[in-house]
């Protein structure tokens, strides 16, 4: 198992330590030194060669700001800020930082004091940060996807672009917006998973860093040429088909806000292939689903290249999905990108629509014996998803449940499904979409559907017939649905009895 070099920067040894204890939770990283000074980590980092540096901002001597610049010019190295929003003298510091070459600014608040789920997330995001400082040559590369037919292109002249980012994205889309003309014929919609406290700070450094007319969305907001609109903290963006902008709160029990799928879905449903859709570097698989339906729907679908994302976690889950279109460089992505907006027919041949590769939970290699058949259920509602939880568990099932569809590709992709029960009036996606994303992964395009649901005759109807559903519930009848259910799952026993 590959152990990746980190490098704390900071004058409190408290704060060190605390460092120290966190990131030595994942075995894969181990902290090789640790600075009190700017001066300290320059020296350090030539002698350790860390694959990641956490620096702090405010110490005696030579700050982080020079350290980050020093440090930037003389060994590039994965720097990531663990900072509060400060200010000093009218200076913006976090705004600096990104602007000297940091990769990431992470709130302290994030580690000192934080919940479990919280600091699990915190490692999580350094570990893969920490592998981004390896060579090419030492990185795994992405799995292989089999081939399915093409999905053909909209010829119509898009009237939207829309990108995608997470960790390691402020300079990634600092890069992208920098590479396109100022007279760039479309608007852009950006989602940047941010800490709102950074927010500001943010935005300002992509209007300097990119030239371009850089600002926050809001709910009075139409898209206009010449402007990039950068979704709110803690709130979901959503296009309509004049182009103005809808704000909604988060889901329930929501990880990710903004949300990239929320963006691309609605491009999708909203503008059809009248868009071009770009997934940028981040963790977990954000984006990927939404980036699909875009491409289903005949729009330009972009996906940064492993080689040139600090983390390939989300490029990597859309081209598991087969959503993007093409899949480049960073710096390859602007050019293409005014041809595209232009009309024009790049020249670059597409990646077929793939075939997600097979992993050990969702297709393994050899016959799997288990005692309980795994039923997943999907419902916003909280209520109706425990009753459906409990009434399945007590008839002997083993039960997943979703309440987020949002994250429905990661469940996919870490699970065995026997069967799903769907309430198909979701909140934050249709249920024919829900079901095109399940049938789509591998293994499951046969996978019986249930539908759970207290619509009326006319509009259940309609929904199994969009959702090529194998049967419907009426929710308050627990029975039935344990009994229908069983019914679904009960060719599939015996068949291999």
């Amino acid at each position: 198992m590959a152990k990746f070099r980190v490098l704390i920067v900071d004058d409190s040894a408290l704060s060190r330590e605390v460092l120290r204890r966190t990131l030595e939770l994942d075995p894969r990283l181990t902290v090789v030194g640790e600075a009190k000074t700017g001066e300290e980590a320059v020296g350090l980092v030539r002698s350790l060669q860390p694959h990641l540096i956490t620096m702090d901002l405010n110490m005696p001597g030579m700050g982080g700001l020079k350290a980050i610049e020093v440090l930037m010019r003389e060994r590039p190295t994965p720097i990531v800020v663990i900072s509060e929003r400060s200010s000093t003298s009218g200076v913006d510091l976090n705004y600096e930082a990104l602007s000297r070459g940091a990769l990431e600014l992470v709130p302290k608040s994030a580690v000192f004091g934080a919940g479990d789920e919280e600091v699990r997330r915190f490692v999580e995001r350094l570990r893969l940060l920490a592998e981004s400082g390896l060579d090419d040559e030492e990185k795994p590369p992405p799995a292989p996807s089999a081939p399915a037919p093409p999905i053909p292109v909209s010829t119509e002249k898009p009237l939207l672009l829309g990108i995608g980012a997470s960790t390691g994205g402020p300079r990634a889309l600092a890069k992208l917006l920098s590479s396109l003309p100022r007279d760039f014929p479309l608007p852009i919609a950006v989602v940047q998973h941010m800490a709102e406290d950074f927010f500001d700070s943010f935005v300002r450094f992509l209007r300097d860093a990119s030239g371009h007319l850089v600002e926050q969305a809001n709910a009075m907001t139409k898209f206009e040429v010449g402007r990039v609109y950068v979704a709110p903290p803690r709130q979901e963006l959503f296009v309509r088909e004049n182009l103005t902008v809808k704000l909604l709160p988060p889901p329930p029990n929501s990880i990710i806000s903004p949300s990239v799928d929320s963006l691309f879905f609605s491009m999708a449903t909203a503008l059809k292939g009248r868009s071009i859709g770009v997934l940028l570097t981040g963790m977990g698989d954000d984006g990927a689903q939404g980036l699909l339906r875009m491409r289903r729907m005949g729009a330009r679908t972009i996906v940064q290249d492993k080689a040139s994302c600090a983390v390939f976690g989300m490029p990597r889950a859309a081209m598991e999905l087969g959503a993007a279109e093409h899949v480049m460089a960073l710096p390859s992505i602007g050019a293409f990108l005014v041809q595209a907006a232009r009309g024009g027919a790049p020249s670059i041949p597409p990646v077929p629509l793939a075939v997600p590769s097979p992993t050990k939970a969702s297709s393994p290699a050899l016959p799997v014996v288990r005692e309980k058949k795994t039923v997943l259920v999907v419902d916003d509602q909280a209520s109706d998803l425990e009753t459906a939880r409990a009434t399945l568990q007590r008839a002997g099932y083993e039960v997943l449940t979703l309440d987020n569809p949002l994250m429905l590709a990661r469940t996919l992709r870490r699970n065995i499904i026997d069967v799903v029960v769907l309430e198909p009036e979701l909140k934050t996606m249709k249920g024919a979409v829900v079901v095109q994303t399940i049938r789509a992964w591998q293994g499951l395009a046969t996978v019986p559907i249930c539908l759970w649901s207290s619509a009326d005759e006319g509009t259940l109807s309609t929904r199994l017939r969009e959702c090529m559903a194998s049967g419907s519930v009426r929710k308050g009848d627990p029975a039935a649905l344990v009994r229908v259910v069983g019914k679904l799952i009960k060719p599939a026993n015996d068949k291999t009895s």
